[in-house]
């Protein structure tokens, strides 16, 4: 599911701009696979969207009343946010603040259905490339994304998978053979059954242990050392 969220103050460019995407959505790349939510206000935005699910692409207008569009911008990009920023606006004065929040997106209103379109299919190839990026967590009827390059180690606790990552932990019931496959590929190598690390995290390396980048040491199995060793030098060799 591809999520785009909308938000500008007036109804009639906001509807205009809603069809657009809409009209998108149904082409060969997204191929009607989309959640579109609109917003009058940056206030409402920031009201309605706090519990919801990461959009893939904000486009904002940015000389809305009260909170503009790149003030809107900055809050979220202090908050965590890694959409796509879009900005529509009908000055174009705003390229080096844009910069700031990650955004080299504008559109000069009127808006063009053909320029409209070609950032929304630069940004889904982008998303659809940076989600191989991520490892997902599945908890019943709930889906989280997670970086693997945030992720330290994953370890199998009895029916339990625990993952350490950067200042966050999470624990689910799942095999940890059905897990792992998931980081193969994506810089990770096990220790001993049932522990993997990230390589990209691990600061040094004994016989007996790995040491992570956190200060945190980790047991390396008899006889993986060597093989641990080359993994890891061949890891920032190539990087």
């Amino acid at each position: 599911m591809f999520r785009v969220a909308i938000c500008e103050d007036e109804k009639v460019i906001l509807d205009f701009e809603s069809s657009l995407v809409e009209q998108w959505s149904k082409g060969p790349l997204c191929k009607g696979d989309l959640e579109l939510d609109t917003y009058i206000s940056s206030e409402q935005f920031l009201f309605e969207s706090e519990d919801k699910a990461p959009y893939d692409v904000l486009i904002f207008d940015i000389q809305m009343k009260n909170m503009n569009g790149m003030e809107l911008a900055k809050t979220l990009r202090n908050r965590g946010c890694d959409s796509i920023i879009i900005f529509i606006t009908g000055v174009p004065d705003y390229a080096i603040e844009g910069y700031e929040v990650g955004a080299v997106r504008y559109i000069l209103k009127p808006v063009k259905e053909d320029v409209l379109n070609g950032l929304l299919d630069s940004a889904f190839e982008e998303r659809q490339k940076k989600a191989e990026d991520f490892f997902l967590l599945g908890q019943g009827s709930d889906f989280e994304k997670i970086s693997f390059e945030k992720i330290l180690y994953i370890e199998a606790r009895g029916h339990y998978v625990y993952l350490k990552g950067i200042n966050f932990e999470r624990e689910w019931k799942s095999g940890f053979t059905e897990t792992s496959g998931a980081f193969e590929g994506k810089g990770f190598f096990c220790l001993r059954r049932g522990l993997m690390v990230n390589l990209s995290h691990v600061a040094r390396i004994t016989r007996t242990d790995c040491i992570l980048d956190s200060g945190e040491s980790l047991p390396v199995a008899r006889g993986v050392y060597k093989e641990l060793n080359e993994a890891f030098i061949n890891y920032f060799k190539v990087q």
